[in-house]
């Protein structure tokens, strides 16, 4: 019997959502990361991240989880959950929309399904494998990207050392000369963008699979693409063997993953 996780998906973001309203300003507690003193985390963080978790062991009880703030649970069952309980929390904790809740579960197969919910812009995203993608409740297609030229690309840079921040300026600018214009949040706000077709693609250097999987899951679904700089789409079957790895992603409409992952190797930034 195949699940139906998409209803499932909607409701745990819908209490997602609420906690994100319900802590907005109740409670300015910001904490830095002591592993990385560019990371913050906030009380919605952590109250989205135990509603998510208790979610799944209440219908899913034998699933595996990976969740950015608490770690991994390891279960018995085919599936694992990924969850980024709040994607943006530097932008939440300042006051701005672009932040959102997002999750993706992975079999042996790879991604199977996943939920996006931007709750300050009223946005949802659903998708589950075989079944395509939803934006607020309605199908969803990404469209073909015929050119650069006339679109915009995102690119999504985290505050490191001066030569890596160097080399992101690099292959932004190289991105920013061969398309319309760059954009960026640093958020699931610029995949949500891509997923809907404002935006042509979107790069990162530095993400975690907790930053990539739901979106990669719905913008695969969608008919859009993912891959790494080199343009070879990511793999994420396996993904308790991966909760340390860093991917660089391409997430982008067909049509425009090859002209920027061409960038990137001629500037030999891929792997």
């Amino acid at each position: 019997m195949v699940t139906d996780y998409l209803s499932w998906l909607d409701a745990v973001l819908d209490e997602a959502d609420a906690l994100a309203g319900l802590h907005r300003g109740a409670d300015g507690t910001v904490e830095v990361k002591a592993e990385d003193r560019n990371q913050i985390t906030t009380a919605a963080d952590h109250a989205i991240g135990r509603s998510i978790i208790a979610a799944i062991h209440r219908d899913f009880p034998a699933d595996s989880v990976i969740e950015e703030e608490s770690g991994v649970r390891t279960g018995s069952g085919p599936v694992t959950w990924i969850i980024d309980p709040l994607d943006g929390t530097s932008n939440y904790a300042a006051g701005s929309p672009l932040y959102g809740a997002m999750l993706a579960a992975v079999d042996e197969q790879g991604l199977l399904a996943a939920g996006i919910s931007l709750p300050a812009l009223g946005r949802r995203y659903l998708a589950q494998r075989g079944r395509g993608a939803f934006r607020d409740g309605a199908a969803h297609r990404t469209p073909f990207c015929a050119g650069l030229e006339d679109r915009l690309v995102a690119y999504g840079m985290d505050k490191a050392g001066v030569d890596r921040m160097a080399e992101d300026a690099r292959l932004m600018t190289a991105v920013a000369d061969a398309c319309l214009g760059t954009r960026g949040s640093n958020s699931v706000f610029d995949a949500a963008m891509v997923i809907d077709g404002a935006y042509a693609g979107y790069l990162h250097r530095n993400c975690r699979i907790w930053d990539v999987a739901a979106p990669a899951c719905v913008l695969m679904e969608s008919g859009g693409v993912h891959g790494d700089l080199s343009g070879r789409p990511l793999d994420f079957r396996d993904p308790l063997a991966k909760v340390d790895r860093v991917y660089e992603v391409i997430l982008a409409a067909d049509g425009a993953r090859e002209p920027l992952a061409s960038l990137s190797r001629r500037m030999g930034l891929s792997g």
